[in-house]
Protein backbone atom coordinates (compact mmCIF):
# COMPACT_ATOMS: atom_id res chain seq x y z
CA UNK A 1 0.00 0.00 0.00
CA UNK A 2 1.50 3.27 -1.64
CA UNK A 3 0.10 5.81 1.52
CA UNK A 4 1.06 9.18 2.83
CA UNK A 5 2.77 9.33 6.49
CA UNK A 6 1.40 11.65 9.07
CA UNK A 7 2.97 11.95 12.09
CA UNK A 8 0.82 12.19 15.72
CA UNK A 9 1.47 13.59 18.73
CA UNK A 10 1.87 11.34 21.63
CA UNK A 11 0.27 12.91 24.89
CA UNK A 12 2.15 12.33 28.05
CA UNK A 13 -1.29 10.74 30.03
CA UNK A 14 -0.69 7.01 31.68
CA UNK A 15 -0.24 4.38 29.46
CA UNK A 16 -3.59 2.26 29.50
CA UNK A 17 -3.01 -0.17 27.65
CA UNK A 18 0.40 -0.82 28.95
CA UNK A 19 0.39 -4.76 30.07
CA UNK A 20 -2.06 -5.86 27.98
CA UNK A 21 -0.41 -7.63 25.02
CA UNK A 22 3.67 -8.45 26.37
CA UNK A 23 7.01 -6.98 25.58
CA UNK A 24 6.59 -7.91 21.75
CA UNK A 25 3.51 -5.61 21.69
CA UNK A 26 5.10 -2.90 24.04
CA UNK A 27 4.68 -0.67 20.84
CA UNK A 28 0.77 -1.17 20.26
CA UNK A 29 0.41 -0.05 24.81
CA UNK A 30 2.01 3.03 23.65
CA UNK A 31 0.11 3.72 20.52
CA UNK A 32 -2.80 2.72 21.89
CA UNK A 33 -3.33 5.18 24.65
CA UNK A 34 -2.03 7.98 22.68
CA UNK A 35 -2.35 8.61 18.98
CA UNK A 36 -4.38 11.84 19.25
CA UNK A 37 -3.56 15.01 17.31
CA UNK A 38 -2.27 15.23 14.16
CA UNK A 39 1.29 17.47 13.82
CA UNK A 40 1.56 18.03 10.53
CA UNK A 41 1.83 15.96 6.83
CA UNK A 42 5.82 14.66 6.46
CA UNK A 43 5.56 13.44 2.86
CA UNK A 44 4.27 10.60 0.67
CA UNK A 45 5.94 7.33 1.29
CA UNK A 46 6.55 6.85 -2.22
CA UNK A 47 9.69 9.32 -1.04
CA UNK A 48 12.80 8.91 1.07
CA UNK A 49 10.68 6.83 3.99
CA UNK A 50 10.58 3.83 1.02
CA UNK A 51 12.37 1.86 -1.35
CA UNK A 52 12.01 -0.86 -3.51
CA UNK A 53 13.73 -4.30 -3.58
CA UNK A 54 12.68 -6.49 -6.37
CA UNK A 55 9.84 -4.27 -7.64
CA UNK A 56 8.29 -4.38 -3.60
CA UNK A 57 8.11 -1.41 -2.22
CA UNK A 58 10.01 -1.98 1.08
CA UNK A 59 8.67 -0.07 4.44
CA UNK A 60 10.05 1.19 7.40
CA UNK A 61 10.03 0.37 10.55
CA UNK A 62 9.45 3.41 13.42
CA UNK A 63 12.63 3.62 14.81
CA UNK A 64 14.31 4.12 11.17
CA UNK A 65 12.23 7.02 10.68
CA UNK A 66 14.17 8.91 13.35
CA UNK A 67 11.08 11.43 14.46
CA UNK A 68 11.41 13.93 17.52
CA UNK A 69 10.53 12.47 20.92
CA UNK A 70 6.54 12.09 21.61
CA UNK A 71 6.01 11.66 17.90
CA UNK A 72 4.78 8.76 15.70
CA UNK A 73 4.56 8.08 12.21
CA UNK A 74 1.06 6.47 10.55
CA UNK A 75 -0.31 5.61 7.32
CA UNK A 76 -3.45 7.39 6.54
CA UNK A 77 -5.98 4.89 4.77
CA UNK A 78 -8.66 5.91 2.58
CA UNK A 79 -10.71 2.22 3.37
CA UNK A 80 -11.28 -0.67 5.51
CA UNK A 81 -9.52 -3.12 2.18
CA UNK A 82 -6.26 -0.92 2.99
CA UNK A 83 -6.49 -1.18 6.77
CA UNK A 84 -6.76 -4.49 6.60
CA UNK A 85 -3.90 -4.82 3.67
CA UNK A 86 -1.75 -2.98 6.25
CA UNK A 87 -2.96 -4.32 9.60
CA UNK A 88 -4.31 -8.03 8.87
CA UNK A 89 -6.77 -7.53 10.08
CA UNK A 90 -10.67 -5.70 9.13
CA UNK A 91 -11.38 -2.25 11.91
CA UNK A 92 -13.43 -2.70 14.07
CA UNK A 93 -16.25 0.01 13.37
CA UNK A 94 -18.97 1.30 16.05
CA UNK A 95 -22.27 0.25 15.24
CA UNK A 96 -23.32 3.74 16.57
CA UNK A 97 -22.00 6.98 17.95
CA UNK A 98 -23.21 9.71 20.25
CA UNK A 99 -25.37 12.04 19.00
CA UNK A 100 -22.91 14.69 19.50
CA UNK A 101 -20.45 12.91 16.85
CA UNK A 102 -19.85 13.32 13.23
CA UNK A 103 -20.35 9.77 11.46
CA UNK A 104 -17.28 10.53 9.16
CA UNK A 105 -14.87 8.13 10.07
CA UNK A 106 -10.94 8.17 9.21
CA UNK A 107 -8.73 5.32 9.14
CA UNK A 108 -4.99 5.30 10.16
CA UNK A 109 -2.43 1.87 10.61
CA UNK A 110 0.88 2.68 12.51
CA UNK A 111 4.19 1.89 10.37
CA UNK A 112 5.16 -1.49 12.35
CA UNK A 113 7.55 -1.56 15.20
CA UNK A 114 10.72 -3.29 15.05
CA UNK A 115 8.54 -6.37 16.17
CA UNK A 116 6.43 -6.23 12.74
CA UNK A 117 3.36 -5.16 15.44
CA UNK A 118 1.07 -2.55 14.36
CA UNK A 119 -1.86 -0.42 15.65
CA UNK A 120 -4.92 0.91 14.24
CA UNK A 121 -6.37 4.26 14.77
CA UNK A 122 -10.90 4.48 13.70
CA UNK A 123 -11.37 7.95 14.87
CA UNK A 124 -14.54 10.63 14.36
CA UNK A 125 -14.51 14.17 14.80
CA UNK A 126 -16.97 16.03 16.94
CA UNK A 127 -20.12 17.63 15.84
CA UNK A 128 -20.37 21.93 15.84
CA UNK A 129 -24.12 22.22 15.95
CA UNK A 130 -24.39 19.59 18.87
CA UNK A 131 -24.13 21.62 22.43
CA UNK A 132 -25.91 20.26 25.66
CA UNK A 133 -25.85 22.17 29.14
CA UNK A 134 -22.39 24.01 27.00
CA UNK A 135 -20.41 20.87 26.43
CA UNK A 136 -19.72 19.49 23.04
CA UNK A 137 -18.75 16.65 20.90
CA UNK A 138 -17.21 13.86 21.94
CA UNK A 139 -14.61 13.60 18.79
CA UNK A 140 -14.14 9.45 19.78
CA UNK A 141 -11.09 7.87 19.10
CA UNK A 142 -10.91 4.10 19.07
CA UNK A 143 -7.23 2.27 18.92
CA UNK A 144 -7.05 -1.21 18.37
CA UNK A 145 -4.68 -4.00 18.13
CA UNK A 146 -4.26 -7.62 17.93
CA UNK A 147 -3.83 -9.48 21.37
CA UNK A 148 -5.68 -10.89 24.43
CA UNK A 149 -6.67 -8.72 26.81
CA UNK A 150 -5.17 -8.77 30.11
CA UNK A 151 -6.07 -7.42 33.76
CA UNK A 152 -5.95 -4.07 32.72
CA UNK A 153 -8.91 -4.32 30.18
CA UNK A 154 -11.58 -4.40 32.17
CA UNK A 155 -13.98 -2.00 30.00
CA UNK A 156 -14.07 0.51 32.88
CA UNK A 157 -14.14 4.09 32.64
CA UNK A 158 -10.99 5.94 33.25
CA UNK A 159 -10.70 9.91 33.12
CA UNK A 160 -7.35 10.97 30.43
CA UNK A 161 -5.81 13.55 32.49
CA UNK A 162 -4.05 15.24 29.12
CA UNK A 163 -5.24 18.04 27.02
CA UNK A 164 -8.13 19.87 28.85
CA UNK A 165 -8.85 16.84 30.73
CA UNK A 166 -12.63 16.30 29.92
CA UNK A 167 -12.15 12.92 28.29
CA UNK A 168 -12.45 9.33 29.55
CA UNK A 169 -11.56 5.87 28.09
CA UNK A 170 -11.80 2.12 28.81
CA UNK A 171 -10.11 -0.98 27.41
CA UNK A 172 -11.55 -4.29 26.29
CA UNK A 173 -11.58 -7.21 24.36
CA UNK A 174 -13.33 -7.49 20.90
CA UNK A 175 -12.54 -10.86 19.25
CA UNK A 176 -9.22 -11.07 18.88
CA UNK A 177 -8.42 -7.44 19.12
CA UNK A 178 -7.71 -5.07 22.41
CA UNK A 179 -9.69 -1.98 21.52
CA UNK A 180 -8.90 1.21 23.57
CA UNK A 181 -12.08 3.45 22.98
CA UNK A 182 -11.16 7.35 24.10
CA UNK A 183 -14.06 9.97 23.87
CA UNK A 184 -12.95 13.75 24.32
CA UNK A 185 -15.51 16.59 25.08
CA UNK A 186 -15.11 20.17 25.10
CA UNK A 187 -14.65 23.20 25.85
CA UNK A 188 -11.86 23.09 28.82
CA UNK A 189 -13.68 23.70 32.20
CA UNK A 190 -14.05 26.83 33.77
CA UNK A 191 -12.47 27.52 37.10
CA UNK A 192 -15.55 26.39 39.24
CA UNK A 193 -16.64 23.44 36.63
CA UNK A 194 -15.72 20.26 37.03
CA UNK A 195 -14.06 18.56 34.75
CA UNK A 196 -15.79 15.45 34.05
CA UNK A 197 -19.88 16.15 34.36
CA UNK A 198 -22.50 13.27 34.45
CA UNK A 199 -23.90 13.83 31.22
CA UNK A 200 -20.18 13.46 29.52
CA UNK A 201 -20.25 10.23 31.97
CA UNK A 202 -23.79 9.08 30.46
CA UNK A 203 -23.05 9.29 27.21
CA UNK A 204 -19.25 7.67 27.66
CA UNK A 205 -20.86 4.44 28.93
CA UNK A 206 -23.36 4.62 26.73
CA UNK A 207 -20.84 4.39 23.69
CA UNK A 208 -18.99 1.75 25.67
CA UNK A 209 -21.88 -0.36 25.99
CA UNK A 210 -22.48 -0.01 22.82
CA UNK A 211 -19.29 -1.39 21.45
CA UNK A 212 -19.48 -3.99 24.12
CA UNK A 213 -22.45 -5.52 22.95
CA UNK A 214 -21.07 -5.17 19.46
CA UNK A 215 -18.16 -7.41 20.54
CA UNK A 216 -20.57 -10.40 21.79
CA UNK A 217 -19.86 -9.00 25.28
Amino acid sequence: VRSGMTVLSRPNHPLRLAGLFGASLAFCAIVGAAVIAVIYMVRDQQGAYSSSVAGAVVEPRLSDLHLPAGLIAVHVVKDAGAFQQLAGWRPFVPADLPAGTKHDLSLAVSFPDDHGVRTGRVGYSPREDVNVGGITGPMVVIMEAKGTPGAGADGQLKRITTGNGRALAATLGCKGLVLDVQLYFGPPPAPSEPFITPYMTDVAQKFVDGVRRQCGG
